[in-house]
């Protein structure tokens, strides 16, 4: 895995409460095609309610039955169905121990029943991940288009379930489908599980959107990434956080120092992955070069599983007030920061659409399009990777300028789901062009 870090400032005043930001920036390879890589563990978990009937559960059964066809023999595969109780429709085990006429006529035989236990169909699916996990762990994709009515409703104590079974080796990914469903319910149980929400706003979306990530689910390079911080000294300990919304714990290491873990749980071949750690930092009495802190990345690589550990250690330069105050930020951070706080706001535009106030959504999109536009007027055409960073910052803007139209012109329930998907797919840093591409191409306002 090819792994870049990065500082905005690499100076801090001396006797001064400062700040600095680091960018790590993870890139997974892409391994050779090998038929005898390690299976993957797929349980999809279908909503089968009522208000599934006609076409979102027809595309549903379309890409159950192409999902199937793309898996090896290695590969374990279930299918667990949910209405006012949950069931197992197809027993999860490899693909190759399937009588595969049998699955697909038992995924032809889902067929729409009452009300939406959500969490009830969820908890099966975990259950089923977590006993045939293998090696490179489990992943249960949630498809749903309604809002959780019996049951567990509440999306923390959802997401607090995807935390769990995500330090179980049991990642989570769900897919909305049509205008109805609970966006902030399915956002929290990706972003806590470690995985993708998605929206498919069409029955031929909702095809898309499942191709779309089952290949990435049968393509994984990493599995079970951490990034560890270490700071030198313990007071530093409450002023690091991230800025982009990842889970994040406190554990003591084999010397008894405390050190923060971010898990980004697995990388799919080829995927670009952002993290923002910020440190506030007091006031430092020596001038100098100052250890702040030792970042630890340790991964598992696909397809050879064997565990790699790559260590970084994170100093800065103590200057007198006077020089730290000529200072220059790093444009590739500056730019990284940029965004993040642009996901932010896309967050805050969500719950103003989801309250009914799509003046304000409108407004906070225009707001982060005029700071962004600013950015781009202020790079240094000689400066590195100058173009690279105008181009993303272009496609940034377009990309709010859309949703901001999409707040002012279109059905708010539409709107939401679409700021809210942009939302945890940047919130989590997951910042390969591809992806967004895929994303972002299916709805034009």
């Amino acid at each position: 895995m090819k792994v870049n870090a990065q500082l905005d400032v690499d100076v801090l005043a001396l006797q001064r409460d400062d700040e600095v930001t680091c960018l790590l920036t993870l890139e997974a390879p892409v391994p050779a095609e090998d038929a005898g890589r390690p299976g993957q563990t797929v349980i999809v978990v279908v909503d089968r309610s009522g208000s599934m009937a006609g076409p979102p559960l027809e595309s549903v059964r379309a890409s159950l039955h192409a999902l199937l066809g793309r898996m090896r023999p290695q590969d374990t595969f279930g299918v667990v169905v949910f209405d006012d109780s949950a069931s197992i429709a197809v027993p999860a085990k490899p693909v190759g121990a399937h009588h595969l006429p049998t699955v697909h006529s038992l995924i032809d035989a889902i067929e729409p029943g009452g009300c939406t236990d959500l969490t009830g169909g969820y908890l099966l699916g975990i259950s089923e991940a977590r006993r045939c996990a293998g090696v490179t762990g489990a992943t249960v994709l949630l498809l749903s288009d309604g809002h959780a009515n019996a049951g567990i409703v509440d999306p923390a104590q959802v997401g607090g379930l995807a935390a769990l079974a995500h330090a179980n080796g049991v990642t989570s990914t769900t897919v909305g489908i049509g205008s109805d469903y609970d966006e902030r319910l399915l956002a929290e149980v990706a972003e806590q599980g470690s995985g993708s929400h998605r929206f498919a706003h069409t029955p031929d979306d909702a095809i898309a959107v499942v191709s779309e990530e089952s290949g990435d689910l049968l393509n994984k390079a990493i599995v079970n990434a951490f990034v560890r911080v270490r700071p030198t000294d313990p007071a530093l300990l409450p002023g690091i956080g991230t800025l982009h919304s990842v889970p994040r714990w406190v554990e003591t290491d084999a010397v008894g120092a405390e050190v923060i873990v971010i898990p980004l749980g697995d990388m799919y071949a080829g995927e670009r992955r952002e993290l923002l750690v910020h440190f506030d930092v007091p006031g430092i009495a020596a001038l100098g070069v100052r250890h702040l802190a030792d970042f630890t990345i340790d991964y598992v690589v696909l397809p050879a599983l064997t565990s790699q550990t790559i260590t970084w250690p994170m100093s800065v330069n103590v200057v007198p007030g006077d020089e730290a105050a000529g200072r220059v930020p790093d444009p590739t951070v500056a730019t990284a920061m940029l965004l993040a706080e642009a996901t932010v706001a896309k967050r805050a535009a969500t719950e103003a659409l989801m309250s009914g106030d799509q003046e304000k959504a409108e407004r906070l999109m225009r707001e982060q399009s005029a700071l962004l536009g600013e950015a781009m007027s202020g790079i240094d055409e000689s400066g590195p990777n100058a173009t690279e960073l105008r181009e993303r910052l272009a496609e940034e803007q377009a990309q709010l300028d859309k949703l901001a139209r999409a707040a002012r012109d279109r059905d708010a329930l539409v709107a939401s789901k679409s700021l809210m998907e942009d939302w945890s797919m940047n919130a989590s840093g997951r910042a390969d062009s591809e992806r967004r591409r895929r994303s972002r191409s299916k709805r034009d306002f």
